[in-house]
């Protein structure tokens, strides 16, 4: 009557790892087993067959789909090996991994919104250019910062009376960057800080070049009795 071996020596075909395995692991029909050094899998028959159950009544054997065991090498003075059900794969969570994503997005562009200025100035002048950074800011373009600024030189304007009627002698300056017209002159006449009058003639000159000068003379009618002073303007 025959026996089962107390120990069975497995070898796996793929790598020629050899293991130790307890015969009852392995049963009276064998089974799918894989070796956890190259992951090849087989169907391991026991060493004989059982004494009770005749060959024509053995079961067949099943199909070779997933291990049942996994044999594991044995190491010295370690006894038999672990047999152990494959561990099922984890689910990796990918909604949490894009929430942290989107989080980080957030965050780096608020930054970068913050501290837009101080980014842009440590940017060489050529990626500005590419990225029209410049174009967007009038600050930092000349090309559109320029723009005319006419004013009356108050030093040289005053009002003289001729042929019986006020006129008032003056020059425009432009002290912008681009060239300039008038439209007209405002006239604010002052009693102390008290203003009495206000009135607006047309004065077109122009254009006035930046840094030029143009004289000027506009016939007044007779100011509001107790003027003191005329404040001009021009726009």
């Amino acid at each position: 009557m025959g026996h089962t071996p107390l120990i069975m020596q497995l070898t796996c075909s793929n790598c020629g790892a050899r293991y130790a395995v307890d015969p009852l692991a392995i049963g009276p029909t064998g089974r799918t087993v894989q070796c956890v050094r190259c992951s090849h899998r087989w169907f391991q028959k026991p060493d004989a067959p059982p004494a009770s159950a005749p060959p024509s009544e053995a079961s067949p054997a099943p199909a070779v789909t997933a291990p049942d065991i996994v044999i594991r090498p044995s190491t010295p003075g370690a006894g038999l090996p672990a047999l152990t059900t494959p561990a099922p794969a984890r689910k990796r969570n990918w909604g949490t991994w894009i929430a942290y994503a989107i989080v980080l997005v957030v965050l780096l562009g608020g930054a970068g919104y913050a501290y837009r200025d101080q980014i842009k100035a440590r940017l060489p002048a050529s990626w500005r250019a590419i990225l029209h950074l410049d174009a967007a800011n009038p600050t930092t373009n000349p090309s559109r910062a320029a723009r005319a600024h006419l004013g009356i030189d108050m030093s040289t304007t005053k009002i003289d009376l001729i042929d019986g009627r006020y006129v008032v002698l003056g020059e425009l300056i432009n002290t912008g960057t681009a060239p300039g017209s008038t439209r007209r002159l405002k006239l604010v006449f002052r009693a102390g800080e008290q203003v009495l009058a206000e009135r607006a003639m047309p004065l077109i000159e122009g254009p006035i070049a930046p840094g030029a000068r143009r004289s000027f003379s506009l016939p007044l009618d007779e100011p509001p009795s107790g003027a003191t002073n005329i404040v001009p303007t021009v726009d």
